[in-house]
């Protein structure tokens, strides 16, 4: 097979490759050390002189580059990045602005707090969107409440292999689905953490959504449900992170193999810290109990022999699914509720301490907007006080 010629600015993007690879190892070592190691570790990261000559563009931002506290998240980010340190490129030029601006895209961000000179773009800002729904011309963006309008003039992705670059496609609506065509053919372990570089534009919208409205994503299996379910959490924490601490947030899989697939992608996507677990084991939780589960297997049953008992199963699957159970379920609720309504006063002694009407408005219309044990919580917190 022919080798494919170079991109013309190949040589170009390598040695910027280089310098942003060189500026984490700097960034990483100070951020493990102290900062007084800031300079001699920008010396030894930028001192030998070829380097130099061959990056002459960077030499101001080697000058002004100051060391800037970071999370223990963010050093960990950058450690992760560090030989695929971005996947795609976007030159935009604002209106009424004679610079043309270059904006590397990657999984994690890093710039400069001295000057605010980006050298990685995070995927997730709104700058980003251009890649994923821009058209080279006249394109706008969103941020911080503004619309920017301008000129998006080159969309530009990199395939980047243990810290090389091996290749350099210059986007329209072709390349990007010969683009996507490559990550699809990858294996399976593969797709979760590569499918970043080729979300496409429908994709992008569910993952970027409003989080106030409800979503109902549906497609066959294998369409990348999933993979985009992981990439709007993801978005979620990055854009609302002074709200969520990944920490506090769970997600609830249908098992312990859904798990181990999606475990790969979730410290790619920066929300290693998520609690996973299904819901089995987080109901054996809550109830404080050691239970032995019975092995779900009525599917199994259901696929491979259609006995008697797969035949039971499947009807009562039918019945869980139907109107019937959800009206007995409801008036299992209201048997519950009733139950905490009282007709009668109560008393200490001949001391009446509160009157039932009063306990049962509370209950029943008061705290209407609480869950039923929430609202006993309640009341329980005011006999208290009296």
């Amino acid at each position: 097979m022919e080798k494919q010629p170079l991109h013309p600015e190949f040589q170009q993007e390598a040695n910027r490759l280089e310098f942003t690879k060189r500026y984490i190892d700097a960034v990483i070592k100070t951020a493990q050390t102290s900062k007084d190691q800031f300079k001699q570790n920008m010396k030894e990261a930028f001192g030998d002189e070829d380097f130099i000559e061959s990056s002459a563009a960077y030499t101001d931002l080697i000058a002004n580059a100051s060391f800037f506290d970071m999370s223990q998240d963010e050093v960990n980010a950058l450690i992760k990045a560090r030989n695929k340190p971005y996947f795609a490129r976007i030159d935009y030029k604002r209106e009424e602005s004679a610079n043309h601006e270059k904006h590397y895209i990657g999984k994690t961000s890093l710039y400069q707090r001295e000057n605010q000179e980006q050298i990685i773009v995070d995927w997730r800002s709104p700058i980003a969107n251009l890649y994923y729904e821009g058209r080279i011309g006249k394109e706008s963006y969103q941020a911080e409440g503004e619309t920017f309008h301008g000129e998006l003039t080159l969309k530009r992705q990199y395939m980047i292999e243990k810290g090389n670059l091996e290749e350099i496609r210059d986007i329209d609506l072709t390349t990007m689905d010969e683009l996507l065509q490559d990550s699809l053919a990858k294996s399976s372990s593969n797709r979760l953490t590569e499918i970043i570089s080729t979300i496409q534009e429908e994709q992008n919208q569910i993952i970027r959504a409003d989080l106030n409205k409800p979503i109902i994503v549906q497609g066959a299996a294998g369409s990348g449900k999933t993979t985009i379910a992981l990439h709007r959490i993801s978005y979620f924490i990055y854009q609302y992170k002074q709200y969520f601490d990944p920490s506090q947030l769970m997600i609830l899989a249908p098992s312990h193999l859904f798990i181990d697939y999606i475990s790969e992608a979730l410290p790619e996507l920066g929300v290693e810290r998520i609690r996973q677990t299904t819901f089995s084991d987080y109901a054996l939780t809550c109830i404080e109990k050691t239970l032995r589960i019975r092995k779900d297997d009525k599917l199994m049953n259901l696929v491979e022999n259609q006995t008697e008992a797969s035949l039971v199963a499947a009807d009562v699957a039918r019945f869980k699914g139907s109107r019937e159970m959800k009206r007995t379920l409801d008036r299992y609720i209201q048997h519950i509720f009733l139950r905490f309504q009282t007709k009668d006063d109560f008393y200490i002694d001949k001391y009446r301490l509160y009157a039932a009407n009063r306990f049962n408005k509370l209950l029943i219309e008061e705290y209407h907007y609480l869950p039923l044990y929430k609202r006993i919580e309640k009341l329980k917190g005011i006999y208290k006080v009296r």
